[in-house]
């Protein structure tokens, strides 16, 4: 799944282990949520974790929270991890 913006060129961004072309400026949480559980919507039970890492200088590596965005660079690397409660 890529988005156009303005015929950017895509990145390769790695989303728990599987790249996907990548062609806005900027990814958030719910996108990233959606690459890696695609047409799996969180329930009220689910803790969603999202980590990245080899990001721009000064933000190399971090967290995003719901509504939250990073801009992306080719070779980032993100960790979604959903846990559900019983």
């Amino acid at each position: 799944m890529s988005h156009d913006d303005h015929g950017r060129p895509p990145v390769l961004i790695i989303v728990n282990t599987r790249s996907h072309p990548w062609r806005e400026k900027a990814i958030n949480f719910e996108q990233l949520v959606e690459l890696a559980y695609p047409g799996q919507p969180p329930t009220d039970q689910d803790t969603i974790t999202v980590r990245y890492s080899r990001g721009h200088d000064g933000h190399g590596s971090g967290s995003l929270t719901a509504g939250r965005s990073v801009n992306v660079k080719n070779g980032m690397v993100f960790d979604v991890v959903r846990t559900s409660r019983s």
